[in-house]
C-alpha cells in the first residue's frame, strides 16, 4: 500500500485530515490520485506488468474483490484482456516512433485504468486518454506518474460523445465489474453491483478535440460507441486513423429498449465501411497469443451484407415482428413461445446472430490491413448471405449456433432453437423434423432473404 502522490508538496506523503473544507475530494487532479483514493476508500494496488522486459511497466489497480475484471485480471494473471493486448502491441510496436523521429498518436476512448495507454507510452507513442470518471482515472494517474510517462500520456477527464459540451450523467457501480460505468448505467449488471455513484461531466467530439493522424483508436464505452463515432466524423474525412479496436456491444441498447441507440451501432459499423473505406475483423472471444511476438491470427470479416440484416432485424424488432410469429406447431416447445428473443430471433445472415451481449472488432485501413496486421478470411453469420431462405440448420466451419454458442456443448433442449443439429433425437427429434419443414414451406420469420 501507498500514501504518496508523487508530488513536490510534502503534504502529498502519510495520513491526511479529512476535515480540510477546502479540499476538492472529488478532483483528483487537485487532491493527488492516492488521498482521493483513500477519501474513497478504495485500494491502491501496485504490481509490474507480465509484458515484454523492454516496455516494462508497473499498473496501478484495486482490490480485485471489488473490481472483478481489470483487477482481477492483475492481482491472479499480470495482463489485461491477452489476446486484444496482443493485437494493439503488433499494431503499434515498431510505429510508433515515425521515420522523422516524431511519434504516432494513440487515442484512448474510455481509458478505465490506463492499462493500454501504459502500453502504447511504453512503446513510444503520443497518448490522448480520456477517462471522465474521477476514481478510474485516479489509477490512471498513478500509473502514469509511477511510469514517468506524464510526457507522453495526456488525460483529459471528458466524455466522448457526438454533442459538444452537453451534460452528461455516468453511473458508475462500487463493486462488481467497475468496467461497466457508462452513460445512464445502461450496461451496469444491477445483480451484483447494488452500489453505485452518479456523476455528471461535459462532452466533447473527437473531431473537436483531435487534428491530426492516429496510428490506433481504442473505444470502450459500454454502449455509447456509435455516438463516439458520429462525433469523430471530421477526424475520420480529414485524417488518416489507420486503426481502430472496438468494443460493439448491440446488447446495451437492446436491455433497454432504446431504439434509436439499436439502429445506430450496425449503422455505424456500414458507416465506417461505406463513407470511410474501413474493412473489418471480428475479434473472436478466448483468443491468446502464447507469445507477444506471435503473429496475428486472420479474422473473419463482417461485411455490409451481413450487416442489412442487423438493421433490418432492428426494424423488425420495433414493430413486434422479428422472429414473429413462430409457425403454431412449434408453439408446444418452450423457446418457441417467445418469438422475439436475442441473438435467436436474429436473421442467421446478420453480424448479430453470432453475438451474445457484445464483442470486439479490429477496424483498419490503409497500411495496417494485410501483412502483419489485419489479415481477414471467410465471413460472418451463422449462415452464409448467400444461403436461400428455406435453409434453417447451421453449416458453417465453426459449428456454432446463434449467439455463436457451440453446437457440441448445447443440452439438446435447445439445439434447435440455436440452428443445431439435434443430437438427442428422443429429446429433440420432433422438434428438428417440424422446423425443417416450416423452413421448407418458407414460415420461419426470421429466415428472410434481403436483395
Amino acid at each position: 500500500m501507498t500514501y504518496c502522490d508523487l508530488g513536490t508538496d510534502c503534504d502529498d506523503c502519510g495520513p491526511f485530515a479529512t476535515s480540510a473544507p477546502s479540499i476538492p475530494w472529488e478532483d483528483p487532479s487537485v487532491v493527488g490520485p492516492t488521498r482521493f483514493l483513500q477519501a474513497k476508500d478504495a485500494q491502491l494496488r501496485v504490481r509490474q506488468a507480465l509484458v515484454p522486459s523492454f516496455m516494462n511497466f508497473s499498473f496501478a489497480y484495486t482490490d480485485p474483490t471489488a473490481d472483478y475484471d481489470v483487477s482481477n485480471h492483475m492481482e491472479h494473471g499480470g495482463v489485461v484482456e491477452r489476446g486484444i493486448s496482443g493485437i494493439m502491441y503488433t499494431l503499434m510496436k515498431d510505429r510508433c516512433i515515425k521515420k522523422d523521429g516524431s511519434r504516432a498518436l494513440f487515442v484512448d476512448v474510455g481509458a478505465n485504468f490506463g492499462w493500454y495507454s501504459m502500453i502504447a507510452a511504453r512503446l513510444g507513442c503520443r497518448v490522448i486518454g480520456y477517462e471522465p470518471v474521477p476514481l478510474f482515472r485516479s489509477f490512471y494517474t498513478f500509473s502514469t506518474h509511477i511510469n514517468d510517462l506524464t510526457g507522453l500520456i495526456d488525460i483529459r477527464p471528458k466524455v466522448v460523445s457526438n454533442e459538444r459540451n452537453k451534460t452528461m450523467k455516468m453511473v458508475v457501480p462500487g463493486k462488481g465489474i467497475w468496467g461497466t460505468a457508462g452513460i445512464e448505467g445502461l450496461n451496469i449488471d444491477n445483480a451484483i453491483e447494488a452500489t453505485k455513484e452518479e456523476i455528471e461531466l461535459p462532452s466533447v467530439r473527437l473531431e473537436d478535440e483531435i487534428k491530426e493522424d492516429v496510428l490506433l483508436m481504442k473505444i470502450d464505452v459500454e454502449g455509447w460507441e456509435w455516438s463516439v463515432i458520429e462525433g469523430a466524423e471530421g477526424l475520420l474525412r480529414n485524417y488518416e486513423v489507420q486503426n481502430i479496436i472496438m468494443e460493439y456491444s448491440p446488447g446495451v441498447a437492446e436491455r433497454h429498449g432504446k431504439w434509436d441507440h439499436m439502429l445506430a451501432t450496425p449503422q455505424m459499423l456500414v458507416d465506417l465501411i461505406s463513407k470511410y473505406g474501413y474493412r473489418i475483423g471480428h475479434i473472436e472471444g478466448g483468443r491468446r497469443y502464447e507469445s507477444w511476438d506471435e503473429p496475428l491470427s486472420a479474422l473473419r470479416e463482417v461485411t455490409v451484407e451481413n450487416l442489412k440484416y442487423d438493421i433490418e432485424d432492428v426494424k423488425r424488432n420495433k414493430e413486434g415482428k422479428m422472429g414473429c410469429p413462430s409457425p403454431q406447431e412449434l408453439m408446444k416447445f418452450g423457446l418457441w413461445q417467445s418469438c422475439a428473443g436475442l441473438p435467436e430471433a436474429s436473421n442467421p445472415r446478420s453480424f448479430r446472430s453470432e453475438i451474445g451481449h457484445n464483442t470486439n472488432v479490429h477496424i483498419a485501413k490503409g497500411a495496417s490491413l494485410g501483412g502483419p496486421f489485419l489479415k481477414l478470411e471467410g465471413g460472418h453469420g451463422i449462415l452464409h448471405p448467400s444461403d436461400p431462405a428455406t435453409k434453417y440448420f447451421q453449416t458453417n466451419a465453426a459449428n456454432v449456433g446463434m449467439g455463436g454458442r457451440i453446437c457440441k456443448d448445447l443440452t439438446p433442449v435447445v439445439q434447435v432453437k440455436h440452428r443445431c443439429s439435434c443430437s438427442a433425437p428422443e429429446v429433440c427429434g420432433e422438434e428438428q423434423s417440424l422446423v425443417a419443414k416450416a423452413a421448407a414451406e418458407g414460415r420461419i420469420p426470421q429466415n428472410y432473404v434481403l436483395p
